[in-house]
Order: structure tokens, then sequence, then C-alpha cells
């Protein structure tokens, strides 16, 4: 297996700027979130405390979201495809009044 190659401090620094959380680095990274993570703080970047809102969930489209949600996306998916955490999209749906799928597995 072959391990993804850490980019240079300034372009992580460079990225979190602009992607705006750790989850959205590690997604443009293709990388797990705690190698993101440490990558970021062995950087030198601080990072936002978790529970506040990125830039991205911020420009989250509402409409967007129950759309695609309603045709049948997960919201881990849709989450992962726009650079939010499952959690932000979650708390959005239901913000918006959408009823959530049972969890495949999950009874209720």
């Amino acid at each position: 297996m072959t391990e993804r190659q850490r980019p240079l401090p300034a372009e992580l620094r460079s990225l979190y700027r602009n992607a705006g959380s750790v989850p959205a680095v590690a997604t443009e990274l293709g990388v797990a979130y705690e190698t993101a993570r440490q990558w970021l703080l062995e950087a030198g970047v601080e990072l936002k405390a978790k529970g506040r809102p990125s830039a991205r969930a911020a420009s989250l489209d509402e409409t967007t979201l129950v759309d695609r949600y309603i045709s049948g996306e997960s919201i881990a998916t849709i989450g992962h495809d726009l650079g939010v955490s499952p959690t932000t999209v979650r708390k959005r749906l239901l913000d918006a009044g959408v009823a959530l799928r049972p969890r495949p597995g999950w009874s209720r």
C-alpha cells in the first residue's frame, strides 16, 4: 500500500484557509480525518474549535440539501461531497423539517 505524500507546510496552511475545516482538507487530500488533522497541526496550523461552523457550512443551500436527501442520497454522501460533516447535514435537514429515513439495520 502506497502512503500519500504529505504536502509542504505552506500548502497545508493555504489549503486549510481555503477549505475551512479538517474534514474538507481530508477530502481534498484523499486522506483520513486524523491524518489531515495531524499534518495540519505539525504544519503549525491553528485549528478552529470543534462545533464552530466552517465557511462551507455557512454557505450550504438548504434546497440542494433537501433535494439530494429526498432523491435518496445518504447524509454521509452529501456531507462528503460538500465538504461538511454528516452532523451538519443532518442538523440542516432537521431544521428544514425533513423527516429522516431510518438508518439501515436500525429499528425504530
